[in-house]
């Protein structure tokens, strides 16, 4: 069984990625760094995203058995980091590679202030794994 975390936090050092390795469900994964990629924001167009990161991330989470994304908590939501990655699984919508991700486990690891995740957090995760007919099973969080 194969575990991927996508990690989406200003620091690939910092809070979230601590509380990826104390809480992440998984003893083995694979961490992918959004902040170390080349990930445009979605363009409607494709103009500006042809050549960037987020198709080989996705093919790689197509292999994968669990995927776990890992944010901190901004302004009461995930990074924008991961939102700009989210957004962009509009360009899988009606493809083969999008269909591959389908039955996948999803998992959320969380860190912030507070002493638990905000209202409706989760929410953004639960649907677009429900829209791509993944599975979300369950979030973790650690206040830092």
């Amino acid at each position: 069984m194969k575990t991927i975390v996508v990690l989406g936090s200003a620091r690939s050092d910092g809070h979230t990625r601590a509380a990826v390795e104390q809480l992440c469900p998984f003893a083995e994964y694979e961490l992918i760094d959004l902040r170390t990629l080349n990930i445009h924001p979605y363009d409607y167009d494709h103009q500006t995203n042809r050549a960037d990161d987020f198709l080989s991330v996705i093919a790689k989470l197509a292999e994968a058995d669990h995927i776990v994304f890992a944010t901190p908590v901004y302004w009461y939501a995930m990074s924008g980091l991961l939102k700009n990655f989210f957004d962009r699984f509009t360009d899988l919508l009606g493809t083969d590679l999008g269909r591959r991700l389908k039955g996948k486990s999803v998992y959320l690891i969380a860190s912030g202030s507070d002493p638990e995740l905000p209202p409706g957090f989760e929410v953004p995760f639960k649907m677009t794994a429900d829209y791509l007919s993944m599975n979300y099973r369950q979030s973790f969080y650690q206040e830092s």
